[in-house]
């Protein structure tokens, strides 16, 4: 009863949200639009509210947050790690891409990382409850872990080699990289590899690859190569768009005009509506 009761409170706030986009595109009022969406269970649309919203607002910092969360959701964790990449592009401090980006390299098992990021955002929000919790989380002990080295030590004796590797942190620093060159946005990029190359003088692969994206950005070249190290993202030669351009491949093509989208959403509440 209560679910059903939440779902009609939520079908309400789309309606009013529709109507305040619907009068002004330009609006922020995407934001909450797309978070009542995604709340509903109905990603697409609340993509489609979000993607609409950002390309009439590609400034607007929790836009892209707002993306990246619901990207997330359905499971496209490198385009939601681009979308978060954005919106600090826009704002470094942004509480919501913080926490995000770091809830991702959770997800991929990518402690450490996740606890810089969260340190970082802690920098930038000392009072905020939320970071403090998820970084008290990563440093409570995990006995699960212990057993399970122990299991691993009885199978087969380590190896120095085996210890020596570990989720390397320019993997993971390469990788947001490689994001931003896909967004276009190659200042960010170089940024990123500059910091790799600082930490480590000798890592030959993240000079070239320094030494590719200058050239792209100087007009040198006119495509970004493949990136060199097997652990980054991009698989074949991308273009690269400036990052206004950048858009999700779509099925198939739909009428992009404001009308054309409402039709669809109202289309969609009224099917709502009819399941509450």
């Amino acid at each position: 009863m209560a679910t059903a009761s939440t779902g009609g409170s939520l079908i309400g706030k789309i309606g009013s949200y529709l109507q305040i986009v619907t009068k002004d595109p330009s609006s922020t009022a995407f934001v909450p639009l797309a978070e009542a969406y995604r709340q509903i269970g109905l990603l697409d649309d609340a993509l489609e509210a979000a993607r609409l919203g950002t390309e009439r607002l590609p400034h607007f910092c929790p836009g892209f947050s707002t993306m990246g969360r619901i990207l997330g959701q359905m499971g496209r964790l490198d385009e939601s790690m681009g979308a978060y990449a954005r919106a600090l592009s826009i704002d470094r401090q942004s509480q919501s891409a913080l926490i995000g980006l770091a809830r991702l390299h959770l997800v991929r098992g990518e402690r450490d990382q996740a606890r810089k990021i969260l340190q970082q955002a802690k920098g930038f929000h000392p009072a905020d409850e939320k970071i403090s919790d998820m970084l008290i989380a990563l440093d409570l002990p995990r006995p699960w872990a212990d057993i399970k080295q122990a299991t691993k030590a009885q199978e087969q004796e380590p190896s120095p080699v085996s210890e020596a590797v570990e989720p390397a942190e320019p993997i993971a620093t390469a990788t947001l990289a490689e994001i931003y060159v896909k967004q276009g946005l190659l200042e960010k990029a170089l940024e990123v590899y500059s910091g790799i190359i600082g930490q480590s003088p000798e890592n030959e692969t993240a000079r070239k690859r320094l030494l590719q994206l200058q050239d792209l950005l100087s007009g040198k070249i006119e495509t970004a190569p493949v990136a060199s190290d097997p652990e980054a993202p991009l698989q074949d030669e991308v273009p690269v768009v400036p990052a206004a351009e950048t858009s999700e491949p779509q099925s198939e093509p739909k009428d992009p005009s404001p009308m054309a989208v409402l039709q669809r959403w109202l289309s969609v509440i009224t099917k709502g509506r009819t399941n509450v």
